[in-house]
């Protein structure tokens, strides 16, 4: 888990480096939500610490506009999803996706130039695949995503070195989800955003453990 902690974040760290000459739509949206970040990144007028919040809120509505936050907590959810009620739903989602771009986001801080390069982009109807490796100082990371058609293309899976995000998540969800609500899933979603905005150094698991 922690290992795609630190590396799906890459999707709000990474720099293009190259893409295929014939790239599709997808991938253009996807390099097009990393671009943004990597000018909010660069931009000289919000570095430094007194410039977090404003830099972290620009970041979220970054991350807001190419990612399905429904359809990732949807899938992270599984079987159990259909159990929530609408309340519910719309609650879970608020609250893990606040819980995932709070955990990536902090990380921004570690950002050092890293270059991603756009290698395959592959569509199967309303869904896309994109390839990319990233280049680190030690090794490169393959780091691909799942997209999904609404009026745009939208990213709701990231998989890192072959280990899917939502599937984590998912595994996480339904240990809990067998012995309590999902308003205790809920609750236990927003006690691990308030240890993140309290500075506790606490990883992304939402287990009794975590």
């Amino acid at each position: 888990m922690k290992k795609i902690s630190v590396l799906a974040g890459l999707l709000l760290l990474t720099v293009c480096l190259c893409s295929p000459a014939f790239a599709g739509e997808p991938l253009d949206r996807l390099k097009t939500g990393v671009d943004k970040v990597v000018d909010i990144l660069s931009d000289p007028a919000l570095k430094g610490a007194a410039k977090k919040v404003e830099r972290q809120q620009k970041m979220r509505a970054v991350s807001d506009s190419f990612f399905d936050w429904r359809e990732l907590s949807r899938r992270a959810a599984a079987e159990h999803w259909a159990k929530f009620t609408p309340k519910q739903q719309e609650d879970f989602v608020v609250a893990f996706s606040e819980l995932l771009q709070k955990t990536y986001i902090r990380k921004l801080d570690k950002y050092n130039n890293e270059k991603v390069s756009y290698l395959k982009e592959q569509i199967e109807g309303n869904q896309a695949f994109v390839n990319t490796l990233v280049a680190m100082k030690d090794k490169s990371i393959p780091i691909n995503y799942v997209m999904i058609k609404r009026d745009q293309w939208l990213v709701y899976d990231v998989f890192v070195e072959g280990v899917s995000l939502v599937k984590n998540y998912r595994t996480q969800f339904a240990k809990i989800l067998v012995k309590d609500s999902p308003e205790a899933l809920i609750q236990r979603i927003k006690d691990k955003i308030k240890a993140l905005d309290e500075g506790k150094n606490v990883d992304d698991s939402v287990g009794k453990d975590g």
